[in-house]
């Protein structure tokens, strides 16, 4: 049994990162012992978009030990935290990266574990953020400078990783599943969802996740009144938070001619509330203008669901092996149409089969053996 210390945010803090740290912790702790040092303060108030950092789900998915100790803006605590991890002596430290806002802290916290010859490993969800600036680009250097290896989750992560870095090691992993069908704390079926939501449209197409400007989600606006002429019974469920104008989209859909067909829930939706959305939906679309990978893509997988998808970043990669979906060219409402009409024509079956392989075929329990290959 080796020791292995986590590095990145953790429950009660929601999001992707928090999921991945702990599908993290439960396929290292069966066989290996695990400590997570996570954040008191994660973002400052004044430089964070959304309403609410942390999970208020009635249930909190994987939660797990956790020792709460770095503030995002506090150095003493970065130098606090890399003592304790010193002082606990772990064979491997493993950071969960995907912020260049969190470049100044690991440098501080990674350099000190090194004076220590403690080996540091990045899980990599990102190299910079999608909406970078060179100042992204500096922290981001300055702490994967402090690497000894690194796990992506995504071709084009990894690509990137060994033009940086030539001279290390960058395996590559699968984002985590997040939520499935077995694991969901309610169960629906799609009449349920639907007659919940009021919802009595024949097709649904669901954008899901908070909404920023890489999204694509005004592209996704304007191609849909094109599939509504085409295929009446089509209805628009979009369903994030916006960390934008939330205004302009308002305006967006009112002024599409199709606003009856298209609902928006402008909220971060809890644990228990995801299956509602999946099983009301036929297609999942992602109309992303950037991307590395996406956990939204792993939450169609988990509950069986085509998905329409950009050909950007690793998006590519998940979708087209399985026949799990279409991908289009981004930046384009005419080819999100061309890409939908593709799907809506015919029977679903054929992608929700390929989604269900993809499922089955992408196991997070895989990535104990690539990190195990990176202890000393």
């Amino acid at each position: 049994m080796s020791r292995i210390a986590v590095i990145g945010p953790a429950y009660p803090y929601r999001g992707g990162p928090p999921l991945v740290v702990a599908h993290l912790y439960e396929a290292l702790s069966r066989a290996h012992a695990v400590e997570v040092f996570s954040f008191t303060r994660l973002y400052p108030s004044l430089l964070f978009p959304g309403t609410r950092q942390e999970d208020v789900s009635t249930f909190p998915a994987k939660v797990h030990p956790v020792r709460r100790m770095i503030d995002s803006m506090n150095p003493v605590t970065w130098l606090r935290t890399a003592r304790a991890i010193v002082a606990w002596k772990p064979d491997l430290v493993l950071v969960d990266w995907y912020q260049p806002f969190f470049g100044l802290c690991y440098a501080v916290i990674g350099r000190m574990l090194k004076k220590h010859g403690i080996r540091i490993v990045y899980l990599a969800e990102n190299v910079v953020s999608h909406e970078a600036r060179l100042v992204d680009t500096v922290l981001t250097r300055r702490a994967l400078n402090t690497a000894d290896g690194f796990i992506t989750f995504s071709a084009s992560v990894e690509r990137t990783l060994k033009d940086w870095y030539p001279q290390l090691r960058a395996e590559r992993a699968t984002l985590p599943l997040f939520f499935t069908e077995e694991t969901s704390p309610v169960t629906w079926t799609q009449q349920q969802a639907r007659a919940h939501l009021g919802i009595t449209h024949g097709r649904v197409l669901l954008f899901f996740g908070y909404i920023r400007k890489y999204k694509g989600l005004r592209n996704l606006i304007a191609a849909f009144p094109a599939i509504h002429k085409e295929f009446p019974d089509t209805f628009l469920l979009i369903v994030g938070e916006c960390y934008e104008n939330a205004e302009e989209y308002t305006t967006l859909i009112e002024q599409s001619g199709v606003a009856h067909a298209i609902r928006w829930v402008n909220e971060y939706v809890p644990n228990e509330d995801i299956a509602m959305y999946y099983h009301a939906a036929d297609i999942v679309v992602l109309p992303y203008d950037s991307a590395t990978q996406s956990g939204i893509v792993k939450i169609a997988f988990g509950f069986e669901k085509p998905v329409l998808a950009t050909r950007v970043g690793g998006l590519t990669e998940e979708i087209t092996p399985w026949n799990a979906g279409v991908v289009v060219e981004p930046h384009a409402p005419s080819a999100l149409v061309a890409g939908l009409r593709t799907m809506l024509s015919g029977p679903l079956d054929g992608y929700a089969s390929g989604a269900r392989n993809a499922k089955e075929a992408n196991r997070f329990d895989a990535i104990v053996p690539m990190v195990e290959s990176f202890l000393p």
